[in-house]
């Protein structure tokens, strides 16, 4: 499920704010907010941080500066969690619903929502975070898309005694382990695929263009039904300038590939994949639809799996949404993604929380509606 970000009303602007009280013989937490705007003044700091926090790739200063285009709604900022000096936490989010929710930055082309947290410092940034948002009197805090693991557990250990509303949990196809071997079906659709030419795999990863094969992506892409329904990344200017921007970005740090299926040369299938850590992402998808009926994308799909796998990934989050026919065929892990409503002060949380907590679950329960609508 996409996240919902919530335009603040009227904009916020935060000031730096006071040292947090640090363990004895940690050194002194400080939290600052830091604008969107002022995120590429800071980017040494924050590779720094992204290069030692558990991965999240959608955070790397490469993927995420070019994902500000995408996202022009005002009051985009960071908290930015420092200890003597150094940072160790960076949550981007926006202030909403007339400074009442903090909503963790998640957006379309971003299905992941883990902060940037160097190890064992945890407890501090949870801490300055909080700290931030009482202080500037948010009732609750939006966390989108948390999979389960150190921060998750920081984050339940932390907020005992807090209001949390889960406003959705489902589970997302995943890889922790080489994809079972094509069934019999999909071996004799890979044969029959083959009879019409030479079939064959190239990747980025081992020497194809790079710039070939991100214009055979857009290009398979914009042909398909997302070109119909303007939602295709070469749909527009600004989201095509964030993918050529974001993916070379990364690209040019080893941390994203593109894989091509091609029959007599041509573009019939396209897989971009991402990489932080041992951590794998898989992006997006595109095939040929006159082609549909040899599932070129599903078979694309598991060699990518595979390949990632071998490539020493311990996890390959699929990034599709809950009951993705293609990918739960061939992906057979399961990650539980959860999204939660923090209250911000601990015991009763008042009627604030429970005002934006009415709130998100009317528009969730509204969107749903109208996908539902949408499909009749």
């Amino acid at each position: 499920m996409s996240a919902v970000t919530l335009s603040p009303t009227p904009a916020i602007v935060a000031p730096p704010l006071q040292p947090a009280i640090a363990p004895s013989g940690m050194g002194a937490v400080t939290a600052q907010w830091l604008s969107a705007e002022d995120w590429p003044s800071v980017r040494d700091d924050w590779q720094a941080l992204f290069e030692a926090a558990a991965p999240n790739v959608f955070l790397a200063p490469a993927f995420a500066l070019a994902a500000r285009a995408i996202d022009p709604a005002p009051g985009l900022g960071a908290v930015v969690v420092m200890r003597d000096g150094r940072w160790v936490g960076f949550v981007p989010g926006r202030i909403g619903l007339r400074g009442s929710m903090f909503s963790a930055w998640t957006h379309d082309y971003a299905p992941y929502g883990l902060p940037l947290v160097r190890p064992g410092d945890e407890a501090a940034v949870l801490s300055a975070l909080f700290s931030v948002l009482r202080d500037r009197r948010v009732a609750a805090l939006d966390w989108p898309m948390l999979d389960e693991g150190p921060f998750a557990a920081a984050l339940a250990a932390f907020c005992a005694g807090r209001r949390i509303a889960v406003l959705d949990r489902h589970d997302r196809a995943c890889l922790v382990e080489a994809p079972p071997k094509p069934s019999k079906d999909h071996r004799r659709l890979a044969r029959r695929l083959a009879d019409h030419g030479a079939l064959d795999q190239v990747s980025t990863a081992t020497g194809h263009p790079f710039d070939e094969a991100m214009d055979a992506f857009l290009a398979l892409e914009a042909a398909g039904w997302k070109g119909r329904k303007g939602t295709a990344l070469a749909g527009s200017a600004a989201t095509r300038g964030f993918c050529v921007a974001g993916i070379s970005g990364l690209a040019s740090a080893g941390m994203a590939r593109i894989d091509l299926m091609r029959l007599d040369g041509r573009p019939i299938a396209a897989g971009v994949s991402l990489a932080a850590g041992d951590r794998a992402w898989y992006w997006k998808t595109a095939y040929s639809e006159e082609l549909a009926r040899y599932s070129p994308g599903l078979l694309l799909s598991h060699a990518i799996g595979e390949s990632l796998m071998a490539g020493g990934i311990s996890l390959a989050d699929s990034c599709a949404i809950p009951g993705h026919s293609m990918i739960e065929r061939i992906w057979p892990g399961r990650m539980a993604m959860t999204r939660r409503l923090i209250a911000v002060r601990p015991g009763a949380p008042g009627w604030r929380f429970y005002a934006v907590l009415a709130a998100m679950r009317a528009l969730i329960d509204g969107k749903a509606l109208a996908k539902r609508l949408l499909k009749r």
